[in-house]
């Protein structure tokens, strides 16, 4: 297929993503224990209600955080799988597979579970969001250095379930020595729930994650470039290690703004990127990499809505929702590669 046919492609395939993102999100905001039409959703949206009203208190006040972190967190999540799998050069890599998210998890139970130890307590975002980063970025180097002795993809993915068990054994430590309280707070963050976000946590999230979005974007040509071989990367002039250094960055950033307000939420990244190849028929980062986002958003809203509704007033934690949606894909990925092998 010619570069113009598949760039028109994404090009439909993103106008309509984008609209079934926009239809998703109106009634994701619309639907729970009180309902509201889509053209109240859409007056409340725009400035036509009254502030005092019921329909204006549900839609500001409880339910359209949460909608715009599942877009937000499932659209970052999406993105670092995509990065990783090329970075790694294996299909089914993820930052919940490679152990990523244990590292972030594990640094942001070392700050809320053993501040309480220590006598104070982390509020703030901005903290919480850096500290999950610093474990998911400890991990990715951790990975970068195996990646670069050990060629079997099996391999691989065996460290990355090593680290992650390590992870959740000092975990486990904290959990040992904390009260019941912290315990029951942590393992409630731990299950996954984009319910929990404020406001100050959303900020944070958008700002960061559609930042990361430009800059992955800008990397797209020389993603291609490292896709094809390193040595074939450094004949097009690309600075590989600069380049990896920085999916690491990217991909790290992007797995610990998520993970530290929302928790552990699997399959997202695995699942999507192939989804994407699937749809559009190309490897072409370029075109990948937006289509990751928009589709990312909406599998984040879509399992949202499932995990919030299905067992209503109950909640099923949002990575057991991605985890029945994902692993069918990864089954039927593995037999397909598999076949043609």
């Amino acid at each position: 297929m010619r570069q113009t046919d598949i760039g028109k492609k994404s090009r439909i395939a993103a106008a309509l993503a984008l609209l079934l993102l926009a239809v998703l999100t109106v009634f994701a905001i619309g639907i729970g224990s009180v309902y509201l039409p889509p053209q109240t959703v859409l007056r409340v949206l725009f400035g036509q209600a009254d502030p005092a009203s019921p329909e204006y208190i549900i839609v500001w006040n409880m339910r359209l955080s949460r909608v715009i972190a599942s877009m937000f967190g499932g659209a970052a999540l999406s993105l670092s799988g995509l990065l990783l799998q090329i970075l790694f050069q294996n299909p089914i890599a993820d930052p919940y597979i490679l152990g990523i998210s244990s590292g972030a998890r594990l640094a942001v139970g070392i700050m809320l579970l053993g501040g309480v130890l220590a006598g104070f307590s982390v509020t703030n975002p901005w903290i919480l969001f850096l500290g999950a980063l610093a474990g998911a970025l400890a991990v990715m180097v951790v990975m970068l250095l195996f990646s670069a002795r050990v060629r079997s993809v099996t391999t691989l993915l065996i460290v990355g379930m090593m680290v992650g068990y390590f992870c959740s054994a000092l975990v486990g430590l904290l959990v040992a020595f904390s009260d019941d309280n912290s315990i029951a707070d942590f393992t409630r963050w731990t299950m996954g729930s984009f319910g929990l976000m404020t406001w100050p946590k959303i900020y944070v999230l958008v700002s960061v994650s559609s930042a990361l979005f430009v800059v992955a974007f800008l990397m797209g040509k020389n993603l291609n470039a490292l896709r094809m071989g390193e040595a074939y990367a450094k004949t097009m002039g690309v600075n590989t290690k600069a380049l990896r250094i920085g999916i690491i960055l990217v991909s790290g950033l992007l797995t610990a703004v998520v993970t530290a307000f929302a928790g552990l939420v699997s399959f997202i990244g695995m699942s999507v990127p192939h989804i994407c190849r699937m749809l559009l028929k190309t490897d072409d980062s370029r075109a990948l990499i937006p289509s990751c986002v928009v589709c990312g958003g909406i599998f984040g809203v879509g399992c949202d809505l499932i995990s919030r509704t299905v067992i209503a007033p109950n909640e099923l934690a949002i990575g057991t929702v991605t985890a029945y949606v994902g692993v069918p894909i990864v089954l039927y990925l593995l037999m397909k590669k598999n076949k043609h092998e």
